[in-house]
């Protein structure tokens, strides 16, 4: 059930639309009141969706990265969808809707962070975890940033699968979540960077060790409900090995089972050789550039690498600023080689999109604490420009993910997934950043009106 209203405790700020709603229809109360009732059994009609009718008036809407934008817009919206997108003197909006005023302010799609992981602390023990915990969590991670739908690529299955449970129930606001649960890693070859954070919440052994054992694992993920898999085709274990590759045979073990069930497969590489067992086991996603621990020393990605990612139809999720986090990490970085490694890292992001390489946003947060959007914006823009941004953000992942149907454009009978943001991300890159509302399906998870 789509429950417009969202649940029970926001009932009279789902009416009033938040403190910067600044004009106010007459609602027809016997509609309104009948509304309440059936939210309150969530159970809420058609009719009441059509009774809470939401119109963005006034805004500079970019519809989709590839339409050219309506300067002076209004969306409408109704039972979760868009009902109309267009120029404001052409859409008509009902006296009974709600309506925000969006003069000077940008709409579009919904964002999708490709690349998050369900592991602050915040956001475990997701089966009874008091609710507010959860929605604190879930706002300064992800619907403060315009974050509508997200992968998460490597978290405990069980607590993951919890949360989206509680989400989708509208017990709590949050993005629609799509998880490949717990991650493949190498035998001997959980990487140094994860060892304490494992043994601390007393997760399960990820290293699989042949390819029976690894496809009977990922069977028994995905009949849980995951959305895919990711396998370290190249785990970070330090010392002599540095980088450790997953043995091919037992990666396309992995990733045929992903497939058969007609869902994505993502990989962690590292570098070159990790890269190389990507393709060969034929991953759909690489979730890092690998200019960095193994990747450092070998330069921008070779013509020829990029020519068999791109054969292969592999989308790439840069997570610029985490190389940025990682070096920091460890102490610092001479500000020479700092410069020297980005540039490797934005040559990669921008050969690999140059070549026509599919780029997906994503941040790696989750697992790095830098919740703040703006640095990947500065970095992406050295790379790609605004409109690419914008595609990685919205109509990439839709349609890798299979929900080009449903999500990354604004047009009648999508999801209403929106974002408003204050600024032109046109002119400035940054304000995607600049999040005033975020809307899934039509209800507000972050922000006003």
């Amino acid at each position: 059930m789509n429950n417009v209203l969202g649940p029970v405790p926001d009932l009279w700020s789902a009416i009033s639309w938040r403190p910067r709603l600044v004009q106010h229809r007459q609602l027809h109360l016997g509609r309104v009141l009948s509304c309440l009732i059936f939210a309150i059994s969530l159970n809420a009609s058609p009719a009441c969706a059509q009774a809470v009718e939401t119109a963005l008036e006034h805004a500079r809407i970019y519809p989709s990265p590839d339409a050219a934008p309506i300067s002076d817009g209004t969306i409408l919206i109704r039972g979760g969808k868009i009902a109309a997108v267009g120029p404001a003197d052409e859409v008509r909006v009902p006296g009974s809707a709600r309506v925000i005023d969006a003069t000077g302010e940008v709409v579009a799609a919904g964002f999708w962070n490709s690349h998050v992981h369900i592991m602050p602390t915040e956001l475990l023990g997701a089966d009874k975890a008091p609710a507010a915990r959860l929605q604190g969590g879930l706002d300064q991670m992800l619907n403060r940033w315009g974050f509508t739908t997200v992968f998460d690529i490597a978290s405990a299955t069980a607590n993951t699968l919890a949360l989206r449970r509680r989400i989708e129930s509208g017990e709590i606001a949050g993005p629609k979540i799509l998880t490949v649960g717990d991650p493949f890693f190498p035998e001997g070859g959980t990487p140094i960077y994860v060892r304490a954070y494992l043994k601390a919440h007393g997760w399960q052994d990820e290293e699989v060790s042949s390819p029976e054992a690894a496809a009977a694992r990922a069977r028994s993920q995905l009949d849980r409900g995951t959305d895919g898999v990711k396998i370290f085709a190249g785990a970070i274990v330090g010392g002599k090995i540095g980088v450790l590759p997953m043995r091919t045979d037992i990666a396309k073990a992995v990733v045929a089972v992903a497939h058969r069930r007609g869902k994505p497969a993502f990989a962690h590489p590292s570098n070159f050789a990790g890269i190389n067992v990507a393709i060969d086991s034929g991953v759909d996603v690489l979730a890092h550039t690998t200019a960095m621990e193994g990747g450092i020393d070998q330069g921008p990605w070779p013509p020829e690498m990029i020519a068999r990612m791109r054969a292969h139809n592999m989308a790439l999720i840069p997570t610029l600023m985490l190389f940025d986090v990682e070096m920091k990490k460890e102490g610092g970085v001479p500000p020479e080689a700092f410069a020297a490694t980005f540039d490797r890292i934005v040559s990669e992001v921008r050969d690999y999109a140059a070549a026509g390489g599919q780029i997906l946003f994503g941040t790696d947060v989750g697992y790095i604490d830098a919740y703040d959007t703006t640095e990947e914006f500065q970095l992406l823009s050295r790379a790609l420009d605004w409109r690419m941004i914008l595609k990685s953000l919205t109509t990439a992942p839709a349609e890798r993910f299979g929900f080009a149907d449903r999500k990354g454009r604004l047009a009648p009978g999508m999801d209403a997934d929106l974002v408003v943001l204050d600024g032109d991300p046109a002119k400035d890159a940054t304000a995607f950043s600049r999040v005033r509302t975020t809307i899934r399906e039509g209800r507000i998870i972050w922000g006003g009106g």
